[in-house]
């Protein structure tokens, strides 16, 4: 029997394995959903330090609420285990794509970086400083939502020093060069952190490598970050100045806030900034330019009647072009020149990024069409008409395609669990109807029939009903009148019932009357029935109802 867990978590399998806890698939009987259950490990549930970064954890993420933080639903304690149910976000961490894949387009990186930052912006106006933001801590699920988790080692304002080494508990490869140093955390340390996650997810790999911990954190405190555009040319400058500027060796030099960075980040890929000089962080102190000027006195002639002669023909000749321009502008002879805007990529931008890129462009919107797409998450931008790159004059305006949300591909659920199904469908929008039938080919619970067939595409505007018959459990009185029945019939109203049968022939020679020679009872009937009629059977496996005859 599958374990449980707080008497409604259903644990399904192990997906995860931390140093401190283990997360499990599980299943809330209640709200019929999916979840994780992240549960401390036994032995440390008697350590203070380590329940205590536990419990802190519970405490710091169950007071955040933002679509790019997963979300803690449940937090408890169960026979000395600690555990906490969490959103289960099904897809790949930013560290297995990046493995997967390799090195990102900017526009894709820039994308999973906006909604990264916005998540730890909240974090941060919260009063929590995450300290060990890395991609192994970013889930990127199907839809391309990014959920940031682990605060197992966040520190908040109210938070009390664990131990001396707990300010750098965070991957050592992603680490500020202040925590390095062991100093206390800030909103910095985690900016440095999305600063060295950015790099990596343009590179493919994370900056500085090293044979121990000790000789990268050195490299964090000492060492430049590489430069991404040696690694790829085609990456703009304003994109690398984001890394500049967010992993600068002194704190004080990086982003004053997550926000200053999120807004940084919704401009980087402007054309407006296609030409931006590379971004130079100096770590000394900088009072502005000391000119030295000598001044040196020359002494010259004047003469004045010269200089006036000089400026009333500058004058009069200016006022003579003046006079021909003017005229040839009301003859239609020239037209004044029209300022031309180029259209910026917006395609993956969120629709309040693109409206807020355009208004900075003076880009007039027309319209707001929104459709359904195969693989782009709702709410973001398809494409612009006139595309990427054309150029525009002011009485021109742009329409901007919006997903409405994905198509929704309907699977084969025949064999599959109702339990798991049904609320997943419910999930999508489905309403879902169940039927019951007796079925011996399927277990009871599993789905035996779908209305829907498998393969159906439906848009996110699209009627979503569909009827799931699912096997139940066979349960039945026995009849009491089956003894004396002809054994044939007895089996055959048994089977259509829904049991399993089995038939015991009892020996002749019992059914003969010694002196008479005749048969006590009737050949081919009927004699006893195990277990007893009129009794509540249920249709279990390997359970039978044994018939007796002569």
């Amino acid at each position: 029997m599958a374990e449980m867990i707080g008497k409604r978590y259903v644990v399904i399998k192990l997906i995860g394995e931390g140093g401190m806890a283990d997360v499990y698939l599980a299943f809330d009987t209640i709200l019929k959903r999916e979840v994780a259950i992240k549960v401390l490990r036994g032995e440390l549930n008697n350590d203070p330090v380590n329940l205590r970064r536990f419990q802190r954890e519970a405490s710091a993420i169950t007071n955040l609420s933002h679509p790019n933080i997963v979300e803690v639903y449940d937090v408890g304690e169960e026979n000395g285990r600690n555990y906490i149910v969490m959103e289960y976000v099904s897809g790949k961490t930013l560290k297995q794509l990046v493995k997967s894949r390799g090195a990102m387009q900017a526009d894709e990186a820039v994308n999973i970086m906006k909604q990264l930052v916005s998540a730890t912006a909240h974090a941060h106006a919260n009063g929590i400083i995450h300290r060990d933001i890395k991609s192994q801590n970013v889930m990127i699920k199907d839809d391309g939502t990014v959920k940031l988790s682990d605060f197992g080692i966040a520190f908040t304002k109210d938070s009390q020093q664990l131990t001396q080494t707990d300010t750098v508990m965070g991957s050592v490869h992603y680490l500020s060069p202040e925590l390095a140093k062991g100093q206390v955390a800030t909103v910095q340390s985690d900016i440095y952190s999305l600063g060295v996650v950015f790099f990596e997810m343009l590179t493919g790999d994370v900056p500085f490598h090293g044979e121990t911990a000790v000789q990268i954190a050195l490299k964090h405190m000492h060492d430049e970050i590489p430069s991404v555009r040696l690694f790829n040319p085609e990456i703009p400058q304003a994109v690398e100045n984001v890394i500049i500027r967010a992993t600068a060796k002194n704190k004080d030099k990086r982003y004053g806030s997550a926000d200053e960075m999120y807004n940084d980040l919704v401009t980087c890929l402007d054309f407006s900034r296609i030409h931006e000089a590379k971004l130079v962080i100096s770590d000394k102190k900088n009072n502005g330019p000391q000119i030295s000027t000598e001044v040196r006195k020359v002494k010259r002639k004047k003469n004045r009647i010269t200089a006036d002669t000089v400026l009333a023909c500058l004058a009069a000749v200016t006022l003579c072009i003046t006079i021909i321009f003017m005229i040839m502008v009301l003859g239609g002879r020239v037209q004044p020149e029209i300022e031309k805007n180029e259209v910026p990529n917006l395609i993956s931008y969120s629709l309040d990024d693109a409206l807020r890129i355009l208004e900075n462009r003076k880009i007039t919107v027309g319209s707001i069409v929104y459709e359904p797409t195969e693989d782009v998450a709702k709410g973001k931008v398809i494409k612009t008409v006139p595309a990427a790159g054309s150029e525009m004059v002011e009485s021109d305006t742009i329409v901007i395609y919006v997903s409405s949300g994905t198509y929704f591909t309907v699977e084969d659920y025949t064999g599959r669990d109702i339990n798991i199904v049904k609320p997943m469908l419910e999930s999508n929008g489905f309403d879902v109807i169940v039927a019951t039938v007796v079925n011996r080919n399927y277990k009871p619970g599993s789905i035996t029939d779908q209305s829907v067939a498998a393969g159906i595409r439906l848009a996110p505007s699209d009627t979503r009903v569909i009827n799931l018959t699912v096997a139940e459990e066979v349960s039945f009185l026995i009849p009491t009148n089956l003894q004396g029945m002809n054994i044939t019939e007895a089996k055959n109203r048994l089977e259509k019932l829904g049991a399993e049968v089995s038939l015991v022939q009892l020996p002749i020679e019992e059914n003969m009357d010694v002196e008479t020679g005749e048969y006590i009872n009737q050949l081919n009937t009927v004699i006893s029935v195990e277990p007893a009629m009129g009794t509540f059977y249920v249709q279990t496996e390997g359970a039978v109802i044994v018939l007796k005859y002569y």
